[in-house]
This record gives structure tokens, sequence and C-alpha cells, in this order.
């Protein structure tokens, strides 16, 4: 049970993650597009509309991610894992999301990219963090 717990509360984490990420993606990007194409952002849609539907879809995606990666790479950390591979299943992920779920299929076409930059940054942060713990150790 202590081993389920465990993943369930990575899946969560890696859910909450994406979401603040893409929460402020969906701001900026509704930000950029009401200065420049104005014309384009129905009345009533703002900044803060967006950043709820974007952070709710990344914490779906974060979280459809994790189980993939559950699945897939049941016995390694996430710093063990090469860069594109979590890319990959990032992409997996994220883009399984939409099509497993009522949102339009079309919206795997968005996800799927931001799912594997987000998957790729974080494989890049654990392997940072590990290679500085490994300096820190040897220093000490």
């Amino acid at each position: 049970m202590n081993r389920l717990l465990r993943r369930l509360r990575g899946i969560i984490g890696i859910g909450l993650t994406w979401s603040v990420g893409w929460t402020l993606l969906g701001a900026m990007l509704t930000l950029v597009l009401r200065a420049l194409r104005p014309e384009d952002v129905d009345p009533g849609e703002n900044e803060l509309i967006a950043a709820a539907v974007f952070g709710m879809a990344g914490f779906l995606c974060g979280a459809a991610f994790g189980v993939v990666l559950a699945m897939a790479e049941r016995r390694r950390a996430l710093d063990d894992l090469s860069v594109l591979r979590a890319a990959v299943w990032g992409a997996v992920g994220a883009a399984a999301m939409p099509l497993l779920t009522g949102m339009p299929d079309g919206m795997a076409i968005l996800f799927a990219p931001l799912g594997g930059v987000f998957a790729a940054g974080a494989v890049a942060l654990a392997k940072q963090a590990a290679r500085r713990d490994v300096v820190a150790q040897r220093m000490h």
C-alpha cells in the first residue's frame, strides 16, 4: 500500500507542477493574443479564464503523464530517464488526456508538444539537481 501511495503522490505532484506552468502559459498566451489579434479574443474571454482552463488541462495532462510514466518506467527514477524518452512519454500522456475524455480531439495536437516540453524540462531539472547533490556531497 505504501508503494501505491508514493506513486499516487508522484502523479498528483506532477499534475500540480504542470498545472502551475500551464496556468502561466494560458494567461500569457491570452495577453499576447489580445495585444496582437484582439479580434480573435471573444467577449468574456480574459486572462483569468484562460489561466484556469489551461491550469486544469495542465493538471490532467501532467497526471496522465505520471500514469504513463509509472506504467512504462516502473523501475526508473525520474532523473534516470533520458530527456528525449521523457519528452516522448510526456507527449503521449498529454495527448492521451483529450483523446480519452470529452475534450475535442484536436486539443491533442496542442497538448502533445506541451507535454513533451514539460516532461523534458522536468527530467532536465531532476538531472541537474542530482548532479548538484553529487557535487555537494563531494565537497563535504
